[in-house]
Parts: C-alpha cells; structure tokens; sequence
C-alpha cells in the first residue's frame, strides 16, 4: 500500500513519502513459513561498483564472495529454504532481472550486498541497512543514485523503469513506490542485521535509512540492502580485503537471517481476509470484549506519528495507532466479529487496498 504524503524536497518540491503495511499470507496448511530467499550479489560484469583506490579490490567481487557464502550457510542450516541467487559468477544483471528472479520464484525475502563508498572523505566508515522508501537526506541520495545508475549500462533502460533517470532529481520525486506489503518486515530485517553486524568486524553503526532504490522498488517480498563497509575507507577496507573477514560478515548477516525466519515462520498475528480458521471470540459486543481486544482493519504502519486529523484518515472512524519496533501501526473500526470487520474491509479497501483484518 502506498500513502502519498506532502513532504518538502531540497528544492521545494512535493515528494511522495511511502508509508506502507504488512500483509500475512495464508498458505494452504493454514502456516506461513519463510521458504524462499533470494541473494543478491551487487554489480558484477563490466559494472565492479565501487573500486578501491589503489584498484585491487573490486566491490563486485567482494559482494559475491559474501552472497555465497551467507547461501552456503542458510542452506547447511536450512534445508527446507530454498536459496537463490540472482548471480553466482562475474556477469552483469540488470537490476529489474535482479527483481525478477525474486518476484517469479515468489521469494519472501530479497537481500542485496553491497559495499559503499564516499568521494573525497576517506574518514567515512561503518554498515548501513536500506529499505525502499524516499528520504531526502544527500548521503541516502548519493547511495541509491550511485546504485541506481547501474541501469545506465541496460538497453532501453528509460522503458524498463517506466522513464526513471537515476541522474534526474525529478525522478526521485515522481517514484512510483510499488513495494508496498513489506515494509514492516523490511524494517524488521533490517534492524536484525544492523545488529548483528555492528559486533564486527566493522563496528561502526550507521543504522537503518531508507531511499528509492530501484532494486528494492520492483521486489514484492520483504526486501532489505546492505552497505557491509566502504572501500573508500582504510580501516573498512582492509577488513573487506580479507576473505576470513569476509565470512564473519556473511555469518552475521545469516544470524540476522536465522533470527527474522523465526519470528517470520512463528507470527500469526496478522490476518488475511480469506482465512477461515480464525477463533471467533465467545462475546459479541464490540469494544467490550473481557480480553478487551476487538477485530480491526490495519491501514498501514509508518515510522511517522500521524495525528487522528491527518488528511489521510479523512472519512475514516475510530482511527486507533499502536508503536511497535519503531513503527506506528493504524487500524480503523472495532468490531465484535470478523463477520462484521469483513463487511467493513471492503469499503476501506477502495482507499487502502492492502488493508487487512487484525484482532487486538
């Protein structure tokens, strides 16, 4: 789901700002396990992405090592997780291809490695974790423009992303946000990995942010990219050099994988509108239940506080928010039976079409 709020570029400019839900999906056993996941090696081909300053190390080449190693260590650790690469040897890939081979084998997680750099500020060091979003700060703008202008090597790129020009701040302005179900578990997977990599090797937190990155953009799944250190800094570059350095990041990364597949394959909170085998409360009388919870349509859920008046819950009754994680999550309603919150799903559904039902 995408919420377009009115928020102020550098250059006076009305952006979007993607504020976005989480939808569980029911699987045919009535369960929702992590399955799938993609890994996605940055760069590769004739694009090495970032290149250190004496051109020994290639950022390509690094991304790689890592991506198969944290596959190697999900799949020893996980046999029933099927793990895909979106490159396994030095090619190019085109980074709506990238986006692809997720979305076609119904991934549910996308992780992108990355390494990152910094002109003239050699000063510059630590690891940062991306999720789709538009932020208007420089340092976000120069990460996914850099990222993003990998598009330039692709034929006819302006028509496989819909005119998008990484070098154009217009563009950035006029993004059509499209992944819009995962936000949540996008900012959960994220932050298990900013915690996990900020033990080391490189120690140096520079935390969560979000930023239109194509790559992320056209993913459908939960979808996170990792900046693992800058090869524009001495002391990150001499930990990304070494191969035994290497794994430690890799096996970080898989901790924070290993942790967010078991909150993902244990959480049944959320509820999907066509499930059928939900308990039905004993007592019927809305807002009056003993355990006091209620059956309510989830909207959307944002980093930001919105208050009730905001433009975007106009028409809406009963806006309710709760914080959890960091994140603001708004329901609409109160309902004594999913009978009743399902009659109400549709009419919300024509403003919010990725609403869904939630009892608490």
């Amino acid at each position: 789901m995408v919420i377009q709020l009115k928020r102020c570029f550098a250059f006076s400019i009305i952006v979007p700002l993607l504020l976005m839900g989480t939808v569980a999906y029911a699987e045919t056993d009535s369960s929702v396990k992590l399955r799938t996941v993609v890994i996605d090696a940055g760069h590769g081909g004739n694009d090495p992405g970032t290149i250190s300053p004496d051109k020994k190390l290639k950022e390509s080449s690094i991304n790689l090592d890592i991506a198969l190693a944290l596959g190697k260590k999900i799949d020893e650790a996980f046999p029933d997780v099927k793990v895909l690469y979106t490159r396994k040897k030095d090619v190019f890939i085109p980074l709506a291809t990238r986006a692809d081979i997720a979305n076609r084998n119904h991934a549910d997680l996308f992780i992108s490695i990355h390494v990152n750099s910094v002109k003239n500020k050699s000063d510059v060091r630590g690891v940062e974790t991306f999720v789709m979003g538009t932020d208007k700060s420089a340092s976000n703008m120069e990460v996914c423009k850099r990222e993003n202008s990998v598009i330039l090597l692709e034929k006819d790129y302006s028509t496989t992303y819909q005119g998008f020009d990484p070098s154009n701040a217009e563009s950035y302005i006029l993004f059509n946000l499209m992944q819009n179900a995962s936000f949540e578990q996008s900012i959960e997977m994220a932050s298990l990995v900013q915690k996990q990599l900020k033990k080391g090797p490189i120690t140096v937190n520079r935390g969560i942010k979000q930023a239109p990155i194509l790559v992320l953009w056209k993913t459908t799944m939960p979808a996170i990219l990792v900046e693992v250190g800058f090869l524009s800094n001495p002391s990150d570059r001499r930990i990304l050099a070494s191969k035994a350095e290497r794994d430690k990041i890799a096996d970080n990364i898989f901790k924070a994988f290993r942790a967010f597949k078991d909150g993902y394959d244990e959480d049944i909170s959320f509820v999907d509108e066509s499930e059928t085998d939900i308990p039905e409360p004993q007592v019927e009388v809305a807002a009056a239940k003993p355990d006091g919870k209620a059956y309510r349509i989830q909207i959307m859920a944002s980093p930001k506080n919105l208050s009730e008046g905001n433009s975007q819950f106009k028409g809406l009754k009963d806006v309710d928010k709760l914080r959890v994680n960091g994140l603001y999550k708004y329901t609409v309603g109160s309902y004594a039976s999913r009978e009743e919150a399902s009659a109400a799903l549709k009419t919300v559904k024509a403003k919010f079409p990725e609403a869904f039902i939630v009892y608490r």
